[in-house]
């Protein structure tokens, strides 16, 4: 896709995106991996010097593009660039048949005006995201052979999980519906989870001992989760069990939702 100065980009162009993006976790082989992989998006804009003067990271979550991060090289600082990369995302993921886009949104922080630029909606409990190790295994794991990419504790009821799937389509299962899974994402060396299906912090061992196995098989060490920003006793549990919380302040998930007729026209004009 090509709209003026913004562009996909492709393993050409990796030494430039390392230039400007810091990401922990993201060195060459991961970098070619998203560059590759269908699953993954990189868009860049060009610098009036030559070169790329901002990027943008976004990768499939459930039925959405989830936008991970832009970056904005000094050169065009000022320039409007985020926005331009946002609206360009955001074409890309409805032309592409995404059922819409999302992105995590501290609300008091600048990139809310951005997602309110771009029509992400947020709502729901504010969360803080956390992670935690995935314990080794010298064991040889394949790869799963399905790929709907949802993680499910058994017998676990639709109502009860401590965070529902963010990213999951009401329409899907009709109004009211509560999905008992979560979608994931593998996000560098994270396996990131849209909800927790647990019925309370205590099931995390259960949490992470079902995503061992996906984990392991994708190079994950790490598995990622949400969790209520106001449950002070779960953060309590999770420092006991040295999990590491991710993000600076109360998030939430900003959600846009494409119109299925836009969404149809777009795939197929590809």
């Amino acid at each position: 896709m090509t709209t003026g100065r913004v562009r996909r980009l492709t393993p050409a162009d990796a030494d430039e995106i390392l230039r400007i993006v810091t990401l922990e976790g993201l060195d060459p082989t991961v970098l070619t991996r998203e560059l590759t992989g269908d699953d993954y998006l990189w868009m860049g804009l060009a610098s009036p010097t030559g070169g790329l003067g901002a990027v943008h990271r976004a990768m499939r979550w459930g039925s959405r593009l989830l936008l991970k991060g832009v970056f904005v090289d000094a050169s065009v600082r000022g320039s409007g660039a985020a926005l331009e990369l946002g609206f360009a995302m955001r074409d890309h993921a409805r032309d592409s048949g995404y059922a819409g886009v999302a992105a995590w949104v501290e609300p008091h922080k600048p990139e809310a005006a951005l997602a309110r630029m771009l029509r992400l909606r947020t709502s729901g409990p504010l969360l803080h995201r956390f992670e935690i190790a995935v314990p080794d295994s010298a064991a040889h794991v394949p790869l799963p052979a399905h790929r709907d990419r949802v993680l499910t504790l058994p017998g676990r009821a639709p109502a009860t999980p401590l965070v529902a799937d963010v990213v999951a389509d009401d329409d899907e299962h009709g109004p009211g519906h509560r999905s008992a899974g979560a979608h994931w994402v593998l996000d560098r060396h994270r396996l990131v989870l849209s909800g927790f299906p647990g019925h309370s912090v205590a099931d995390l061992g259960e949490l992470v001992a079902a995503a061992a196995p996906t984990a392991r098989a994708r190079g994950a060490r790490f598995l990622e989760f949400p969790m209520p920003a106001a449950d002070l006793s779960a953060a309590l549990c999770l420092a006991a069990a040295k999990a590491r919380r991710l993000s600076r302040t109360p998030v939430r998930l900003g959600l846009l939702r494409f119109a299925p007729d836009t969404v149809t026209e777009g795939a197929a004009r590809r």
